[in-house]
């Protein structure tokens, strides 16, 4: 099989100029994407985030400039955009309170699964590796094209969280999520769990072939997910933003760069001993992340081998 391509923004500023700034690398990035082959004029655009804590105590989410150059992107394109998140009206309300509202991004923001997390759609998994059936969120479900915009971090079940589980645990419903967090009670390497994952992954994907787009925001890499109510400093420096149609190559690239990566003095990591080449989420949660990635890989959800290609 050939290598999967993971398009690659540098967060590094290599030269004292506009166009060598994020925005306008994340801009290219997107520009050299297969996006423009998903989107057709008309077409309704997921764009599934993580919008931040319920109790206003974490800041370190991806922040609104880099939602707002995606949603642009997708307008320019003739797709209508709307960013997405769980747990409801309530979650929602809590995302435009942390500055995901038109104002600042142009898009609306709706709930995956209405207003109540009632609103689903009932898919069975081809060959579950743990979970046979996921509820997804109709927001989703229903919609041409998905752009998956997950924030790169750590977390206590599964070690890492980003792409895969930015949409398993984002997309699906309620007895979706507690289904997999059981799953925690199966071992203890966070090895159920992750499984899971991939099966809820595969599912929220299945009727869009060839419409998933994948991004991984790998700045403020913190230590624990987004729903904590409090951010810490980050483990490694920032390092930028990835993108693939390939959600294994693209996780797995993320975890190498971050793995290769030094760590920020006083951070976690520092605390840890962490140095490049430790898998770092492994040794601050002792789950290995790299399970879900092969996982996904056994489903036949992507390729562990890829070219990294600067933008």
């Amino acid at each position: 099989m050939a290598k999967s391509k993971v398009l690659f923004a540098k967060a590094q500023l290599e030269r004292i100029d506009k166009a060598y700034s994020l925005p306008y690398k994340f801009m290219n990035l997107l520009e050299a994407s297969p996006l423009k082959n998903m989107i057709t004029p008309g077409n309704i655009v997921a764009i599934k985030i993580h919008v931040g804590d319920m109790e206003h105590g974490g800041y370190r989410t991806i922040r609104p400039i880099f939602v707002r150059v995606l949603v642009d992107y997708v307008k320019k394109l003739g797709g209508i955009p709307f960013i997405t998140d769980t747990w409801g009206l309530r979650h929602i309300i809590v995302g435009l309170e942390n500055g995901y509202n038109y104002e600042t991004i142009g898009a609306v923001a709706l709930p995956v699964s209405g207003i109540k997390e009632t609103d689903l759609v009932k898919v069975r998994v081809p060959n579950p590796l743990r979970v046979s059936e996921i509820e997804v969120g109709s927001a989703v479900y229903y919609a041409d094209v998905l752009i998956n915009f997950a924030h790169s971090k750590g977390h206590p079940s599964s070690g890492y969280g980003g792409a895969i589980k930015n949409v398993s645990m984002g997309c699906t419903g309620p007895n979706t999520r507690s289904a997999i967090h059981n799953l925690e009670r199966e071992d203890q390497i966070g090895r159920a769990f992750q499984e899971g994952l991939a099966d809820a992954f595969h599912a929220v994907i299945l009727n869009k072939p060839n419409k998933v787009y994948n991004i991984n925001y790998v700045l403020d890499v913190q230590p624990t997910c987004d729903c904590a109510p409090w951010s810490d400093i980050p483990i490694v420096p920032d390092i930028g933003i990835l993108a693939s149609e390939d959600v294994v190559a693209l996780e797995k690239a993320t975890l190498d760069l971050i793995n290769n990566a030094p760590v920020v003095p006083g951070s976690i990591g520092e605390k840890a001993g962490l140095k490049p080449g430790d898998n770092k989420f492994f040794i601050i949660h002792g789950k290995d992340p790299y399970i879900q990635v092969e996982a996904a890989h056994r489903k036949g959800l992507g390729n562990m081998e890829y070219d990294l290609v600067e933008v």
